[in-house]
């Protein structure tokens, strides 16, 4: 080890005084410190891959970074030890290269050999962008039995009908047709049993709109919407779609979306039966609201939000609305795998069905990605569940900074009208960032 450190040293004092630009892998600027090669022009050898770009900047790094509550033990019983060691581990994989990037540059778009100025701790400067090797999200859906059921999770990121305000980040008319027609087109392509669906405008005009457009796309009358006329609290809801030869909802409906005492959350409770089998399970979809204000509170009215939905699946168990123990938890959770609200879930006995080495990811955030979408199934269902995808769709797909822009991919212009005739590589453009949410596929094989 200490030969291989004179080496560096001794590499780093040649290049400082040649002309030649000193091939360095990142390993090695580490070990020396980048002041060492401020100012200078090297290469990186290490190849690398884009996790955020964002205006003139492109974040690599070797390899994908997750945030760390994702993979942080103890942190759900206060221990952050890990929690810190997982973050410096990821400063010091990052690399800021500040150039002008191809404005259509995805995450997960790979380089290699990158000649630039070093100009500060882990940051390059270079005036012509490297040679890119972008990456291309696979529109392939996963194949299932014809017996079996497909259930996907999804946020779809403000579907609202009545436009203006925050909620609907005040896209006009003619983008909202366009985000019904991405969003549609892309569930159709899903090809689900059953949706479980996020940031729906609360009311039946949303659910109902976007049921008759994925009728429309799938050139059948076979989906219906199952939504809450509930007037209280936030504007923003959740709801379900489904395929009515293929599903017919059980029981009562049990929904919540806004007390003062747990904080605003959404919540939809329901019993759905195979039309075919008459076998039965329960899915209980939920939103809590995203981490706001004080940690502390707000990480505890999250908590509030699971206890209660555990209270109300109690109650519908007991009262004899339920008796089927096959439960499937959907939704956003807006917190990933080590954090407490998820970990509450699972200490009442529902199984993570994203296991720590799955690596699955469905949304990314400062150039880190975790899956803020997430399933859960009790014992019984979780037997049940041949397999789990994350289609990344929209994670990856860059989109020019700003809402109004994100629907604008190709030849599927927003500022065009809309054309339902569209060309193959049209069509599958629509199927790429409908929302900044990667949607999650459910394949069940329900038993006797």
């Amino acid at each position: 080890m200490k030969k291989l450190h004179l080496l560096i040293v001794l590499s780093i004092f040649n290049f400082q005084f040649s002309n030649s630009s000193p091939r360095l892998s990142l390993d090695e600027i580490n070990r020396v410190g980048w002041q060492q090669f401020h100012g200078q022009r090297i290469t990186l050898t290490t190849p690398l891959i884009v996790c955020n770009s964002f205006r003139d900047t492109v974040t690599l790094a070797p390899t994908r970074l997750y945030v760390p509550e994702e993979n942080a033990p103890g942190l759900a019983s206060g221990d952050s030890t890990a929690l810190f060691a997982k973050r410096a581990f990821n400063e010091a994989q990052r690399i800021r290269l500040v150039c002008k990037a191809p404005y259509y540059l995805n995450l997960g778009a790979t380089v290699r050999n990158i000649q630039a100025t070093v100009t500060g701790e882990r940051i390059m400067m270079t005036g012509q962008a490297p040679s890119f090797r972008n990456y291309k999200p696979s529109p392939r859906v996963p194949k299932s039995k014809p017996s079996d059921i497909r259930v996907c999770g999804a946020n779809i990121q403000n579907y609202f009908v009545h436009l203006g305000g925050y909620a609907s980040r005040n896209i006009t008319p003619q983008q909202h047709a366009l985000q019904t027609l991405k969003v549609s087109s892309a569930l159709v392509r899903i090809n689900a049993d059953l949706y479980a669906l996020c940031e729906l405008e609360k009311g039946p005009s949303a659910p109902d709109k976007l049921a008759a457009a994925m009728n429309e796309r799938a050139h059948k009358n076979i989906y219906a919407a199952l939504h809450t006329d509930d007037t209280d609290g936030d504007t923003i809801s959740v709801g379900f779609i489904y395929r009515t030869d293929r599903l017919k909802p059980v029981g009562p409906l049990r929904f919540a979306y806004h007390k003062p005492d747990i904080y605003a959350y959404r919540f939809m409770l329901q019993g759905w039966q195979d039309l075919r089998s008459g076998e039965q399970f329960v899915v209980s979809l939920n939103h809590p609201r995203s981490k706001r204000g004080e940690p502390a509170v707000s990480n505890q009215k999250r908590l509030n939000n699971i206890a209660n939905v555990l209270a109300t699946i109690d109650a519908a168990y007991q009262d004899g609305s339920y008796s089927d123990p096959d439960i499937l938890w959907l939704g956003d959770y807006n917190c990933y795998r080590c954090e407490q609200p998820v970990q509450a879930i699972v200490s009442a006995g529902y199984e993570d069905l994203l296991t720590p080495d799955s690596l699955a990811y469905s949304y990314s955030y400062h150039g880190e990605c975790g899956a803020l979408d997430r399933a859960f199934a009790s014992p019984t269902m979780e037997s049940q569940v041949v397999a789990v995808h994350h289609l990344h769709w929209n994670t990856d797909i860059y989109y020019s900074a700003g809402f109004k822009s994100k629907y604008n991919f190709k030849d599927v212009n927003s500022s065009a009208p809309i054309n339902k005739n569209l060309t193959p590589q049209a069509k599958r453009n629509l199927l790429f960032r409908y929302s900044d949410h990667d949607p999650i596929l459910l394949i069940l094989n329900l038993k006797q």
